[in-house]
């Protein structure tokens, strides 16, 4: 199996497993509008609801459906065998791509779930300031670390693996230690 083939198969897997989890964690938007009693969300609310998943259900598809487009980018046409080297860069730019993808469906979620409560905050006309609870502020801090997270595996992937590989593999002579 070649670099191209194994990439293409890991992009797909991907593809696979962010269309699961966002089919799985759609419904619970839908039921929050369902269960409103006395207010109905804006416009905006209903646009951030749809577009949240829509972002994260086209990046799965196009995992699915063109994963060898996608590694032709990635891979470089010469290699053929597989390097572990390699290999390591390759796994970490796939999953920071995963966790980019889904640090961008959690900020939106965010956005579309502070969006709601205003809309019927409002409607209730309390006179109380909002405040975040602090699982609320956990999950918009978290979603921010994991989309750092996985911008920096996504373009650094190559070193991180250069230097974990640097970190592993001994000298090959103790003339190659510093100080000799």
């Amino acid at each position: 199996m070649d670099y191209k083939s194994l990439t293409s198969l890991m992009l797909r897997m991907t593809g696979v497993v962010i269309m699961v989890w966002v089919i799985s964690a759609t419904p619970q938007t839908f039921v929050t509008f369902y269960f409103m009693k006395g207010a109905t969300p804006d416009t905006a609310a209903w646009l951030l609801a749809i577009v949240a998943p829509g972002f994260s259900v086209l990046v799965g598809l196009l995992l699915i459906y063109f994963p060898a487009t996608i590694a032709n980018k990635i891979v470089s046409a010469g290699a053929e065998s597989l390097d572990t080297l390699k290999l390591q860069q390759l796994a970490f730019s796939v999953l920071g791509l995963y966790f980019v993808s889904v640090a961008v469906f959690d900020m939106i979620y965010w956005l579309a779930r502070l969006r709601i409560y205003f809309a019927v905050f409002n409607d209730l006309n309390y006179g109380q300031p909002f405040r975040l609870t602090p699982e609320d502020f956990a999950g918009i801090a978290s979603s921010c670390a994991q989309l750092t997270a996985g911008v920096l595996l996504l373009f650094g992937g190559h070193g991180l693996a250069n230097i974990i590989h640097k970190l592993r593999a001994p000298p090959a002579s103790p003339s190659d230690r510093p100080g000799y």
